[in-house]
């Protein structure tokens, strides 16, 4: 079996279940967490780097967000040890979560 980590693809996860495979968090998607320099949000995820590949084949991921009012910017990891488990941002210490992800336009909520 394989497991992809890639945005928006539709296929066999590591466990053979069919669906959207990967986490939420990608590029250009906003979280409603609050920025550590001006307190004010959203945060936009800007980049998402591969880090490693943790003892339960999921992929840890840096993310990197920047506030859309002042520019600071700021990150965390994605799947930080275990899939589902997020570390908290480095500068603002909140753990960013699923829920705290914005909808896309056209996407229900």
């Amino acid at each position: 079996m394989f497991y992809n980590n890639y945005d928006q693809v539709q296929g066999e996860d590591r466990w053979g279940l069919v669906g959207q495979v990967g986490d939420p968090f990608r590029e250009d998607r906003q979280l409603k967490v609050k920025c550590a320099a001006c307190g004010k949000g959203p945060l936009v995820i800007a980049e998402r780097n591969w880090m490693a590949t943790n003892p339960d084949h999921s992929q840890a991921c840096q993310i990197v967000v920047a506030c859309l009012a002042c520019g600071a910017v700021d990150e965390f990891v994605a799947n930080d040890g275990q899939e589902g488990s997020n570390g908290p941002l480095k500068r603002a210490g909140v753990v960013p979560q699923v829920s705290d992800l914005l909808p896309r336009d056209g996407e229900k909520k």
